[in-house]
C-alpha cells in the first residue's frame, strides 16, 4: 500500500480565493491565507519525496491555523502531518494525528472530512499489517458515508486492498471497479491510486498484461502530479510485471528508471531491492548496468547537483 492520502489544500485554497476576483472583491486578510500558503509548500515537497521538509511546512501551517482559529485548516494540517508519518513508517504517530483531525471534523459537523481522515487511517492500519483494526475503522467510515450519502472513492479502494490482503480477489475487483467508475480522471491523485491498486490486484491474480496497463495509467497520472515516490512505485510495479511475463529487456528499462528516482530520494533500502532485480535480469539479457550503478552510487553518496527538495 502506498497512497490514498487525502490532501484538501486545493479546495480550501479555492474557497479562500474564489471571492477575490473582480474589481469589487474584498482583499482576503493575510492571516487567513498564510496557513494555506504553508500547506501548499508542504504538499509540493511531499510529492517530491522530501518528507522532513514537508513536515516542517505542515507544522507551520498548523500553527498559523491555530493562531487564527481556522478549524478546517487545523484539521487539514493534522491530516497531512499524519500522512507524512504514515509514508515514513511511523504508523503510531500517524494514527494519533488522524484521530485528532477526525475529532475536529466531528465537532465541526463535517462528515466528508471525517470520512476522508478515516480512509487515511484505514490505509495506515493496512500498511502496518493491522488488518483487523483496519476493518473496524473501515466499517465506521462506511457507516458514516452511507448515513451522509457520501461516495468517497479512496475508501472503496482501501476496502478493495483489505480484500486483496485476505485473498478475496473477486470481492476486491468488484469494489475497485466501483471505485474506478466513481473516480474523476481529472482528480489525478485518486485516479492514480485506484489504478495502481487495480494493477496490484491483476498482479496478485497473475493477469500481468492487465496489471501493466493499470500501472501505466497510474504512472501517467503520477507524472502529471509530480509525485516522485509514486512514479518510482509505478515503474517498479511495471518492471516486476514484465519480469513475470519474461520480458526482461522491457523490465530492465522500467527498473533502471525506478532505481534512479529512489537513489535521488536517498532511499537506500529501495535501491538495494530494485538492484537485486536488475542484476538478475542483467545476467539473463547481458544488458550492461555500469552507467546506472555509477549514477545511483553517486547520488546515494549525496553528490546531487540539483536537489529535488529545492
Amino acid at each position: 500500500m502506498r497512497r490514498c492520502n487525502a490532501f484538501f489544500i486545493l479546495l480550501f485554497a479555492l474557497s479562500c480565493f474564489a471571492c477575490a476576483g473582480g474589481n469589487s472583491a474584498k482583499k482576503i486578510p493575510e492571516h487567513i491565507t498564510a496557513g494555506t500558503k504553508e500547506m501548499a509548500g508542504g504538499i509540493a515537497r511531499y510529492n517530491k519525496g522530501c518528507y522532513q521538509d514537508s513536515l516542517e511546512y505542515f507544522f507551520k501551517a498548523h500553527e498559523l491555523f491555530v493562531a487564527s482559529d481556522q478549524l478546517s485548516g487545523i484539521a487539514m494540517s493534522l491530516n497531512n502531518i499524519g500522512n507524512v508519518y504514515r509514508i515514513t513508517g511511523d504508523f503510531d504517530s500517524a494514527l494519533l494525528f488522524f484521530d485528532e483531525a477526525f475529532a475536529i471534523y466531528s465537532d465541526m459537523g463535517d462528515p466528508l472530512g471525517g470520512v476522508q481522515v478515516l480512509s487515511n487511517k484505514v490505509a495506515t492500519l493496512i500498511d502496518g499489517d493491522r488488518l483487523e483494526q483496519a476493518e473496524k475503522v473501515l466499517n465506521i467510515a462506511e457507516e458514516m458515508a452511507k448515513k451522509n450519502r457520501i461516495l468517497f472513492a479512496p475508501l472503496l479502494t482501501n476496502k478493495g486492498i483489505v480484500f486483496i490482503k485476505k485473498t478475496e480477489y473477486r470481492r476486491a475487483e468488484e469494489v475497485m471497479q466501483t471505485a474506478l467508475s466513481n473516480t474523476d480522471p481529472e482528480n489525478l491523485l485518486e485516479f492514480a491510486a485506484v489504478n495502481f491498486a487495480l494493477g496490484k490486484l491483476m498482479f496478485e491474480t497473475q493477469r500481468y498484461e492487465k496489471a501493466v496497463d493499470f500501472f501505466k495509467t497510474a504512472l501517467t497520472a503520477d507524472r502529471l502530479i509530480g509525485f516522485n515516490k509514486s512514479i518510482a512505485d509505478d515503474l517498479d510495479a511495471i518492471g516486476s510485471a514484465y519480469l513475470k511475463l519474461e520480458k526482461d529487456e522491457l523490465a530492465i528499462n522500467f527498473l533502471k528508471r525506478c532505481v534512479e528516482i529512489y537513489a535521488l530520494m536517498g532511499n537506500h533500502k529501495k535501491v538495494q531491492n530494485i538492484m537485486e532485480k536488475l542484476e538478475k535480469a542483467s545476467e539473463k539479457t547481458g544488458i550492461d548496468l555500469t552507467i546506472t550503478k555509477h549514477f545511483i552510487n553517486r547520488w546515494l553518496e549525496g553528490k546531487v547537483l540539483e536537489s529535488i527538495c529545492e
